[in-house]
């Protein structure tokens, strides 16, 4: 498809969908008709120990309003190392896209993730090996979807980031084969874990890990030089609690609470950033456990994690708009 056909079909596409949410009236209150608003989604990626890139391929996102039919809006192939969308970074895959103001019910992430087509969407275990295909399990047609209905406001800009909980997002089922003749065949899989963040709430928790501490528990990797990670978990309910346990994804684990994203310590200084956190209160602890949970034949996790955390109950921290929260790990007193 050539760049004008693309446009045109993308301005076809938001007008036909306008025309459906037009009997909604006008959003702001005046007469004239439907009005649209500025949608701008990117993404971010928490990280994974068993991997030096995993490379997804984006051509589109699709939106389903609440009173309409859904639309696409389609874009040349992107193909992004998620694994340099850390901490507070991300990449913008709609940057100032008019749409239809309004109710929307879900959104969903197109992805070029044929098995039987190398070099769409990949995972490279270690630098300078082979190229792993990935697939997505319910089909490329149907990409990544993610389920949260969200406004767009008439005339305002509405700015989402879609964080990749690469840990839970990129499994390799054991006996899943692939087509594809590269990793022994082994079939990876994109499954849709995700988590969206409206950025006009969010904030972001940083700190150092002191190197005794990192050198006490890190000893034992076999990963070495390897500084762990801290994980983020919550949001604590109001008058609640949440007990820190693991990331191993077990349905009703008795043991406590998984993390819902994590940040990888720098080996170089220490210093960790965990960003696009909403405004909440969380627990935070330091880890250098590797991921290792176990997975049957459909990916799903057999057997809890055994994770070491520094503090064991966590450290509890408040997130607050536009601002960084300090929460720095030392090592227990002997």
């Amino acid at each position: 498809m050539n760049t004008l056909t693309l446009h045109a079909s993308r301005i076809l596409a938001v007008a036909a969908a306008a025309a459906l949410l037009a009997a909604c009236g006008d959003e702001d209150g005046g007469g004239g008709g439907q009005k649209t608003g500025t949608l701008k989604v990117g993404i971010t990626d928490a990280p994974v120990d068993f991997a030096d890139q995993v490379v997804v391929q984006f051509s589109g996102v699709e939106l389903k309003p609440r009173d309409g039919e859904a639309f696409s809006i389609d874009f040349p192939s992107k193909r992004l190392d998620l694994l340099e969308l850390q901490g507070s970074r991300r990449a913008l895959l709609l940057d100032g896209e008019a749409v239809p103001a309004g109710e929307y019910e879900w959104l969903r992430l197109k992805v070029d993730a044929d098995p039987n087509v190398g070099g769409d969407s990949y995972v490279r275990l270690e630098a300078g090996g082979e190229e792993c295909e990935m697939r997505v399990p319910s089909g490329d047609q149907t990409g990544l979807k993610l389920v949260r209905g969200f406004t767009v406001g008439a005339g305002a800009v509405t700015d989402f980031t879609i964080d990749f909980d690469l840990r839970k997002s990129v499994v390799a089922p054991p006996g899943q084969r692939t087509p594809v003749s590269t990793c022994n065949g082994q079939a990876y899989l994109l499954k849709p874990a995700l988590r969206m963040v409206d950025n006009l709430q969010v904030g972001a928790i940083g700190g150092v890990v002191d190197s005794s501490l990192v050198t006490s528990q890190c000893a034992s990797s076999t990963e070495a030089p390897y500084p762990g990670n801290v994980y983020l978990f919550g949001p604590v309910p109001a008058n609640g609690t949440v007990v820190p346990d693991d990331y191993d994804g077990l349905e009703g684990d008795a043991n406590g609470a998984d993390a819902i994203t994590s940040a990888k310590v720098s080996p170089d200084d220490f210093s960790y950033t965990i960003g696009f956190v909403p405004v909440g209160t969380y627990v935070v602890a330091y880890t250098c456990d590797l991921d290792d949970t176990a997975l049957d034949a459909d990916a799903v996790p057999t057997a809890p994690e055994t994770v070491r955390l520094t503090p064991t109950e966590g450290t509890a921290v408040t997130v607050t708009v536009n601002q960084t929260a300090v929460v720095n790990f030392t090592a227990p007193a002997p």
